[in-house]
């Protein structure tokens, strides 16, 4: 480890990672163990903007990963990682991803490059209760769930297989025709052999105030890491062999800083992305914009193209900014006199007639012309952005699916989960919720230090969701190539003002949902049954179940 040039090549200023993984049915094509992996990583020292050197998270990180196990070693890091603490704003977690110490072998083998640090990460998916005695990180909560699951997608069958031709044929002629409202599950999957996995932090705190509200987890490294965990169960499912290369992209910054950082060391990385039949994105916050911005302009330089599957996973975006008015919040006008620039511009996604945001509607329309697949995903409790920011639903177009993280420790009420999650399939399917679920995200406010912003991107069902909507579905350029990105404005400053407006909103929904679901009639009943059993305990769900009470007579 001590010898650098053991990792291969490395570009200026990114630390560089390569990992091949053989995935089959036999736990031999793991290396002979696959309960842990100890990732060594390197830093080298880049030059920041203003010419000095930083090994900070301005790099782009690639970790090379050799596979070894020790339970000691593990539980001692562990220890050590929970007692860091955590950045409540962001997180609750107590699981620190990236060790920035080092351990004295490290240091003596470094001697001669003082520069260069050495750091270690501790994968504890399946680490036993029996093997450490501290806290595991986050994961799947036993009542934790994502909805809705793939199987809100109809199955393609011959009628559906009838219906593509004809839209095609009706394409080519000039026919005008209704366009398909929706994808199509398949039932044999695409299955890739190479597989690039790109992760994209979102906005982190600034250097000064880290040391008093502690590190943010939700680092490039772990959604990489997490993406990797998700696309190697999913080939071990499907008796798939491939090769998987993680590349982690790490910078501070607004989101134009960003992108044009990422995109001149993507480019260092042409011939691995051409080799690749599967190309993942995993961003999360305010990566999503910056991913979506940045895949528009590696297609547009012919860096990547369609001939291949590509898919973002967009996890609490903010595709219409955080909150109406927390901006006017005391923590968030003192965090921004620190910081203005980069926190600051995340609210300029709230009007979609700024600069930022219009070129962020023409990033998504140009990657969904060219077949990619998003999948936005939004926790149910977020403290900072709203379910309608975090699932785009200004954006309409069958490549996109949405679904919302619903963690078991939020108690959230049966009967705003399910109505969540019927909003969410409906969108899914091509039809319209009538504006509850923009009605109702004020209400579903998390507290500010809560961690439902970040808890999302622990949840290991997000990771294969999105997978399976990648690789399980059809591909709508088969049969309509030209089907366009349909963008529906609203004004955020009279979201919720009017409250004769959800009980209408309401109606619409279980009219939808009654039609085109199916078993949409036991749906809204169920839906009727909860809310008549329904006790909310704090002042916003209160007011929420007086403005349904026009449920009761079924309006």
């Amino acid at each position: 480890m001590g010898d650098s040039s053991n990792h291969g090549k490395r570009w200026p200023g990114l630390l560089w990672h390569h990992r091949t993984a053989t995935v089959a049915s036999s736990p031999s094509a793991f290396n002979g163990d696959n309960n842990f992996s100890h990732c060594e990583q390197i830093s080298k020292p880049t030059l920041k903007h203003d010419g000095t050197q930083s090994n900070s998270v301005e790099n782009l990180l690639i970790e090379e990963e050799r596979c070894s196990y020790d339970a000691t070693t593990d539980k001692e890091e562990l220890q050590m990682k929970a007692s860091y603490r955590s950045w409540p704003f962001w997180s609750n977690s107590s699981y620190s991803v990236v060790d920035s110490k080092t351990d004295d072998k490290d240091k003596s083998s470094n001697q001669g490059n003082p520069k260069v640090q050495f750091s270690r990460i501790t994968s504890t998916r399946n680490l036993s209760l029996d093997q450490s005695n501290v806290a595991l990180p986050h994961g799947k909560h036993e009542l934790s769930t994502v909805l809705p699951s793939i199987g809100c997608l109809p199955l393609k069958h011959t009628t559906t297989m009838l219906f593509d031709r004809f839209y095609r044929f009706s394409s080519l002629l000039g026919i005008k025709s209704s366009v398909p409202r929706r994808l199509y599950r398949v039932v044999e999957p695409r299955k890739p052999k190479r597989v690039v996995i790109i992760g994209i932090h979102g906005f982190f705190p600034t250097k000064v105030l880290r040391p008093l509200i502690g590190e943010p987890t939700g680092t490039s490294v772990k959604f990489s890491n997490e993406a990797e965990k998700a696309v190697r169960a999913w080939a071990k499912k499907h008796n798939a062999d491939i090769s998987i290369q993680k590349i982690a992209l790490e910078k501070e910054g607004n989101v134009i800083s960003r992108v044009e950082y990422f995109l001149s060391e993507m480019k260092n990385w042409t011939e691995e992305i051409r080799k690749a039949d599967f190309i993942f994105f995993a961003a999360h916050s305010q990566g999503t914009p910056v991913s979506i911005i940045l895949l528009a302009q590696l297609l547009s330089e012919g860096i990547m193209d369609d001939k291949r599957t590509i898919g973002i996973l967009a996890m609490a975006g903010i595709s219409n900014g955080p909150f109406f008015g927390i901006d006017q919040r005391f923590f968030v006008r003192a965090y921004s006199t620190i910081e203005n620039e980069s926190m600051m511009e995340l609210f300029e996604f709230q009007n979609l007639r700024t600069p930022l945001s219009k070129l962020y509607v023409q990033s998504i329309r140009e990657i969904i012309s060219h077949g990619v697949k998003i999948v936005f995903a939004g926790s149910i409790d977020d403290q900072l952005v709203p379910l309608y920011s975090a699932l785009a639903f200004h954006v309409r177009h069958p490549n996109i699916f949405r679904a919302a993280y619903i963690d078991g420790c939020s108690k959230t009420p049966k009967f705003v989960s399910d109505t969540v999650s019927i909003c969410c399939t409906l969108y899914n399917l091509g039809f319209s919720d009538h504006g509850v679920l923009k009605e109702i995200s004020p209400v579903l406010a998390g507290p500010l230090t809560g961690g439902g912003h970040s808890k999302i991107y622990n949840e290991r069902d997000v990771y294969e969701l999105a997978i399976q909507f990648f690789l399980e579905t059809t591909n709508l350029d088969d049969y309509f190539p030209k089907q366009p990105v349909i963008i529906k404005h609203f004004e955020l400053k009279f979201l919720a003002a009017n409250p004769f407006h959800l009980p209408w909103c309401m109606r619409g929904l279980m009219f939808e949902a009654h039609k085109f679901l199916p078993s949409g009639k036991s749906k809204v009943e169920n839906i009727l049954t909860e809310f008549n059993n329904w006790n909310p305990d704090s002042k916003s769900l209160k007011d929420m179940k007086y403005r349904l009470n026009g449920l009761g007579t079924k309006l």
